[in-house]
């Protein structure tokens, strides 16, 4: 049952999708707040002569490390790799690769491994359904690279936790390495050398603007603390002009050049991107010192004005994309709803078709959950789990109701396969009537077992079909000939009704028993005849026995008891005793049981009052005749008594 595509995968995909860029939105609204507390442009202090022997001979320039940018990477960097080779490219850059964050790679290369998978799944299916045919339930085999998959994404995502982990650590050492250049800036002013003294304050402003990022609740007041001792240690060494003008003019430049890169963010599309970047120039620009006074306003003027139409669009961006999240929450809702639904116990498909339509629209479902944006972080996780547990339990009870099916499908070709079995060896039985009924029942069984699995169906029908046609066809054949042959039987009965009528009895009764006897063989070895002509010939067949009874005055008890002592005396000369001792074994056990029966008739007699005079007469003339029967029987004992004395006798001779 499972020719139908497994979603989880693909849902699971796009939810995570939904969860990293939750994340990156998340990430990006922390540090707006971190950002939005006011910031005030440094003021240029006024400037102090400094004695001309404390100014440094060459100027220490703090040169900015040029930024050497890998080649960005692309899809189409991977698409001719197959499957196996995404997967050794994702464990390459999981657990070989030394580049830092292979974030951009591993997400290309699983979209990538998503999309083979379907490729391969696609494949598969079509291969199985030409094979199985149309209508055919198919199981799908699981991906067998699904798994390893899984593990490098959880390895993956480990490392990630731990990279972020690092990282905090970091930022925590990165603080306490700041606070430490704070205190050596402070100390600067006990320096006996000016020069040295501003040849280290420059070398730890280098340092400073080396170190990396800080935990961003400690970022504002590290940096005021950082502000007001630069600023102190200026006024403490009060610089010559020449220098502090050079220095705000590099200052300056570094802020033009930020103010261009800030107005050309207004270019990009992707708002959120913008924002990102507007905050690490504002980052940056924190970090560069005082302009000239007459510049200080207008500078700040332009970069701020770029940096807050930014952060209005990322500020108006946010707000519709926190509304479109509440409605994407409410139709995930329904989804939610409407599988629940069909799972509930009074709603489940109760037969294989309607279950490929509730899977149809299961499908359906999950292919419009795709197509839903991102609902607000506070519920994602607890609406996907929803979603995701009742399809689950609509693919579980599915899979339970076709593996029931499937097995009772498998009995019903079992019991089927026995019905054939037993139809082929009656198919050529000539016992007319008998195994006509008996593939009556067969062909009932048949209708009352379900159906087989619908690859044998067609094969085990027609195995079970060409045994009935085989007999049936026999019959009509049969009995497309009989109407001749009762004719025939027909001439024969009434010829030899004509000459038992015609027989004149002799004086030798044992003559005249053999006699008869001959008539009933011959007429018993006389095939069947139309049913119309049935009863009459056997009527006048009797009486014209009974004709002759009457005329030799024997009655049938005689002619029983001639036939027997015959057969007694058959036996005798042929020496079968054993035949003659199971034969009287028989006849005592039948004397046995008619007294017996005569004994409860006439305890059943007792119960009848006068007025039932018709029943009593019935039960005694009952009583009569197996008296009678006795009678005989003792009678065909005393025959058998006899010959078994006269064995013996001759043995002892």
């Amino acid at each position: 049952m499972d020719e139908l595509l497994n979603t989880e995968n693909s849902i699971e995909n796009s939810i995570e999708n939904e969860n990293i860029e939750t994340q990156v939105v998340s990430e990006v609204e922390q540090v707006a707040q971190d950002a939005e507390p006011k910031f005030e442009e440094p003021v240029a202090e006024p400037l102090a002569d400094v004695p001309q022997e404390i100014v440094p001979e060459q100027e220490p320039i703090v040169e900015a490390k040029p930024e050497v940018k890998e080649p960005e990477v692309t899809e189409a960097d991977f698409a001719g790799l197959n499957k196996e080779e995404i997967l050794e490219k994702i464990r390459y850059y999981v657990h070989d690769s030394e580049k830092e964050d292979c974030k951009k790679e591993i997400d290309i290369l699983r979209k990538l491994y998503f999309e083979r998978q379907r490729e391969d799944h696609e494949n598969l299916k079509r291969e199985l359904r030409e094979k199985a045919g149309e209508g055919v339930e198919i199981e799908m085999p699981k991906d067998p690279t699904e798994d390893y998959f899984k593990e490098l994404m959880e390895d993956y995502r480990k490392q990630r936790e731990e990279r972020m982990r690092r990282q905090e650590e970091i930022k925590e050492k990165n603080y306490e390495k700041k606070l430490a250049i704070i205190e050596k800036i402070k100390q600067l002013g006990n320096s006996e050398s000016v020069a040295q003294s501003y040849n280290d304050f420059r070398a730890l402003q280098k340092e400073w603007s080396e170190i990396g990022m800080v935990p961003a609740e400690k970022n504002k007041e590290l940096w005021e603390n950082y502000q007001m001792h630069v600023s102190n240690y200026y006024n403490l060494l009060k610089i010559n002009r020449e220098l502090r003008e050079l220095d705000y003019k590099k200052n300056l430049e570094q802020k033009i050049s930020l103010c261009e890169k800030m107005e050309e963010l207004l270019l990009e599309t992707n708002i959120i991107t913008a924002y990102r970047k507007s905050i690490e120039l504002f980052n940056e620009w924190k970090e560069i010192g005082p302009v000239p006074n007459d510049k200080r306003e207008e500078i700040w003027d332009r970069f701020n004005e770029v940096r807050t139409k930014i952060f209005n669009n990322f500020k108006e961006y946010n707000e519709k994309q926190k509304s479109e999240r509440e409605a994407n929450y409410e139709q995930k809702v329904l989804l939610c709803e409407r599988i629940e639904a069909m799972v509930a116990d009074d709603a489940l498909p109760t037969n294989g078709k309607d279950w490929v339509v509730a899977s149809q629209k299961v499908l359906e479902l999950q292919a419009l959950w795709k197509t839903i944006g991102m609902v607000p972080t506070a519920v994602n996780t607890e609406i996907y789990e929803r979603f995701r547990t009742s399809c689950n339990k609509f693919f579980d009870l599915k899979k339970e109701y076709f593996d029931r099916m499937n097995s009772d499908l498998e009995e019903n070709l079992r019991k089927k396969t026995e019905l054939c079995v037993t139809a082929e060896s009656l198919q050529d039985s000539t016992d007319w009537k008998k195994t006509t009924e008996m593939f009556y029942d067969l062909q009932k069984k048949w209708k009352e077992i379900g159906p087989a699995p619908k690859k044998h169906s067609d094969q085990i029908w027609g195995r079970f079909r060409a045994a009935c046609n085989k007999f049936f066809d026999a019959k009509s054949q049969f009995y497309s000939n009989i109407e001749a042959e009762h004719q025939m039987n027909l001439e024969k009965k009434e010829n030899l009704i004509s000459e038992v009528k015609a027989y004149v009895p002799v004086e030798d009764q044992a003559l005249n028993v053999e006699k008869i006897k001959e008539f009933r063989t011959r007429w018993n070895e006389i095939g069947y005849v139309a049913s119309a002509d049935k009863d009459r010939l056997y009527k006048e067949f009797k009486e014209a026995v009974d004709k002759i009874f009457a005329t030799i005055n024997l009655n049938r008890n005689d002619l029983e008891l001639s036939a027997f002592n015959t057969q007694v005396e058959m036996l005798k000369e042929s020496g079968e005793v054993s035949a003659l001792q199971k034969e009287r074994s028989a006849i005592v056990h039948k004397i046995q049981d008619l007294t017996v029966e005569i004994a409860q008739i006439e305890n059943n007699l007792g119960f009848f009052s006068s007025g039932s005079d018709s029943i009593v007469k019935e039960f005694k003339k009952k009583i009569e005749k197996i008296k009678n029967e006795i009678a005989v029987l003792k009678d065909k004992k005393k025959a058998i008594d006899i010959a078994e004395r006269e064995l013996k006798g001759t043995s002892n001779e």
